[in-house]
């Protein structure tokens, strides 16, 4: 079982139609169509002498690393790339805000790497508010409830999440199918081998377990697959089991921006030049094949050393499309047809190509005996 987690809105699932989380392919295409087309719609309302303040204020809910990441990336887009790309309006301007509950940015990286975040995302112009909890969300702006209990109101059209996670729905069945227990992020209980309480044969890996306080990062999923696969072909081959699964941490890393991240490995902490170097060599090394990892050093040389940017392209479906989908009662599986039409439909066809195939004879006849135009 490796279902992954998804975004958690903290009981506020409504939040999700108007800060979506990045999670998932269409969340990225989504973020990348809300970020470009609140540029682009600033742009056409500026030129026709309207207010554009909420169009070019973005916020970032949750100070993790994803959420660093996010707001570093928007600032550097607003004040750097897109700074010679618009007329009636100065994307210079554009206000980038990173709020979170927390009273630090990047909790797990310690109080010094944390400190040291927030002020490379000041000099960049991103406005952290910390102790800042979001109590309300819609599509103009979101209600802030601050540490003295006082609330205030951000208007900003685009907004997103990365506040926290939770498992995948699928831990709840396995807890209740059989009485596994569950923690508050929905992540299941299990064994030192990995294995689900009374179900050996059941291997549950990556982001749905709750084993040691292991935290929710690839290198857990990583491993934990690996540990699982030997597992299975131990017993396969008639040989004992592993030892208990031991997690090696290999440290973490979060890049703020072109040329800034920090890093922590073991008691090494980095910030700067060093830990952005430091995490684009990691991120290269776990590229599948030389293609890849050549394509990508390409791509990020040309976005790092200029301002241009690849895929800035973006339609209203991107936005739009999965919120329509989800007011579907039935999901996309309403959007497929039941077996029963399918074998209607194949059946029109047939008769469609017999019909299809009979005209094209015909006309070529006629073409081949110069029957065109003649009188019958």
């Amino acid at each position: 079982m490796a279902a992954g987690a998804s975004q958690s809105y903290f009981g506020n699932d409504q939040f999700a139609e108007y800060a979506p989380g990045m999670k998932s392919i269409d969340d990225a295409l989504e973020i990348r169509g809300r970020i470009f087309g609140s540029f682009e719609m600033a742009e056409v309302m500026a030129s026709n002498g309207q207010n554009v303040d909420h169009l070019l204020t973005f916020v970032v809910v949750g100070a993790g690393p994803t959420g660093v990441e996010l707001a570093g990336q928007i600032a550097e887009l607003a004040h750097r790339t897109l700074s010679r790309d618009f007329h009636a309006i100065s994307s210079r301007e554009a206000r980038v805000i990173l709020l979170d509950a927390a009273p630090q940015v990047l909790p797990p990286f310690g109080e010094k790497l944390g400190e040291s975040t927030k002020r490379e995302l000041e000099k960049l112009g991103v406005e952290v508010q910390l102790g800042a909890m979001v109590v309300d969300v819609d599509e103009r702006g979101l209600v802030v409830q601050d540490k003295d209990g006082s609330r205030r109101e951000i208007r900003a059209v685009t907004k997103l999440w990365a506040a926290g996670v939770q498992a995948s729905p699928l831990g709840r069945t396995l807890a209740e199918q059989t009485g596994a227990s569950l923690d508050r992020a929905g992540r299941i209980g299990v064994n030192p081998d990995l294995t689900l309480p009374g179900y050996p044969d059941v291997f549950v890996v990556g982001d749905m377990i709750n084993l040691d306080h292991l935290p929710g990062v690839a290198q857990v999923a990583i491993q934990g697959g690996k540990y699982a696969a030997k597992q299975i072909k131990n017993r396969l081959a008639g040989r004992p089991d592993a030892p208990p699964f031991h997690y090696f941490d290999k440290g973490s890393m979060a890049t703020i921006s072109r040329f800034r991240a920090v890093a922590l490995i073991g008691k090494i902490r980095l910030t700067g030049f060093i830990a952005w170097l430091m995490w684009l060599a990691v991120h290269l090394v776990y590229l599948t094949g030389f293609k890849n990892r050549f394509s990508a050093l390409g791509h990020w040389s040309v976005s790092f050393l200029g301002r241009g940017r690849a895929e800035r392209t973006a339609t209203e479906q991107q936005v739009f499309a999965r919120s329509a989908i989800k007011r579907l009662r039935g999901g996309t599986s309403e959007l497929v047809s039941s077996p029963g039409a399918y074998a209607a439909t194949e059946a029109l066809l047939a008769t469609t190509r017999a019909e299809l195939e009979a005209r094209a004879v015909e006309e070529a006849r006629l073409t081949d005996a110069g029957e065109r135009g003649r009188q019958q």
